[in-house]
């Protein structure tokens, strides 16, 4: 848990890309590892490959349930201002290309899972029932996520709507918290069903492709700098 945090604090306090996710993918590399090391399988694990199948299976039906929501999400008035960023406001289309090849589902989206459902869940689940094993996990996966919720809490529009800046930012972290926790017991529950780490992968990748792809697209209508895209 201590290189956990350390390794968070460090990702978002000193490291920029590239170098962050290189290091996001070293610790991912290194958890499994020593998880490995420590007993656990490469089936407890979740990267055996006879049940790499499964994950597919899974995780492709999950993204695509999942791009549906976020695309249903930027339809609605009421939730498409929650896809505006100035974040991807200058973004050029190298950078943008990093992200969506590079940053989002490897540096992102492998990494995560496969420190979260993977190494430590598989961890978890060699003293504890899956259930705890899961809440455990999925309590730590929010909990990740309270750094960059602060790092990039005035770039969204909403935080605009909140006067109070400190009470924004604790509403944001409490909103992000309980949100990523849930996303976390659904990657657990898909990782769990399907035997592979692929399933969850697959389903937060395409999460967080589409909600990128969402705040660019909400960026432009709403008539923000292209930045010379």
């Amino acid at each position: 848990m201590a290189v956990l945090a350390a390794h968070n604090v460090v990702g978002h306090r000193l490291l920029s890309a590239p170098a962050d996710a290189a290091s996001n993918l070293a610790s991912a590399a290194g958890l499994t590892a020593f998880a490995h090391r420590s007993g656990c399988s490469r089936g407890d694990l979740g990267i055996d490959r006879a049940d790499v199948r499964s994950g597919l299976r899974t995780g492709l039906g999950a993204a695509a349930l999942a791009t549906g929501m976020v695309a249903a999400a930027v339809a609605l008035p009421a939730f498409r201002r929650f896809f505006d960023d100035a974040r991807v406001r200058d973004v050029r289309r190298a950078e943008a290309a990093y992200h969506l090849v590079v940053r989002i589902p490897l540096a992102t989206a492998l990494a995560e899972e496969l420190l979260f459902r993977g190494a430590l869940l598989a961890l978890f689940r060699r003293r504890r029932s899956d259930t705890a094993a899961v809440v455990w996990t999925s309590l730590l996966f929010g909990a990740w996520h309270v750094l960059p919720t602060l790092d990039h809490y005035d770039g969204n529009a909403v935080s605009e709507t909140i006067a109070d800046r400190a009470r924004g930012r604790r509403l944001a972290v409490a909103a992000t918290g309980l949100s990523t926790t849930g996303a976390g017991v659904v990657f657990a529950v898909l990782r769990l069903r399907s035997r592979s780490v692929l399933a969850p992968v697959l389903t937060h990748a395409a999460i967080n492709i589409a909600s990128y792809l969402a705040a660019r697209t909400v960026t432009r209508a709403h008539g923000l700098t292209d930045g010379g895209r």
